[in-house]
């Protein structure tokens, strides 16, 4: 019996960290990482020296946790080349305001010029990635 409770929260530990595997981002992390929008009036001066997608979000909302697992595969596939952060709307309703967001999930990529896009509700991962990539890397080889 103690063998089989162990194993049954393993994978329920299991299935919430694969849920979970993007990176949950507060309004104080994202002006250290991404962008500090309170100096950077003029417009979002990225931080980062990668190009960033927010995912924009909330636990209540069931297109949310189906956008999840594929931005989780975009986040694997373009590792080391863009920044995947998780924004809960609820808990960090002043970045949500700073970006407009009025529905989720929203997502927006941003590049390191500062220019962005980004879309409203579920996509699938192969049509992430044909965003990604245009948005991204179209001038690149």
């Amino acid at each position: 019996m103690k063998h089989t409770l162990i194993t049954i929260l393993l994978l329920i530990a299991g299935s919430v960290i694969g849920v979970m595997g993007q990176e949950q981002i507060t309004t104080q992390q994202f002006k250290t990482k991404v962008w500090d929008y309170r100096t950077d009036s003029k417009g979002i001066v990225l931080k980062s020296n990668l190009p960033v997608i927010l995912d924009f979000y909330a636990t209540w909302c069931r297109p949310c946790k189906m956008l999840s697992p594929e931005l989780i595969q975009i986040q694997k596939q373009y590792k080391g080349k863009v920044l995947v952060y998780k924004i809960d709307i609820d808990q960090e309703p002043e970045l949500a305001q700073v970006f407009g967001v009025q529905s989720v999930p929203t997502v927006y990529l941003i590049k390191k010029d500062g220019s962005y896009d980004g879309f409203l509700g579920y996509r699938t991962a192969d049509e992430i990635k044909q965003v990604v990539d245009s948005f991204f890397f179209k001038n690149k080889k």
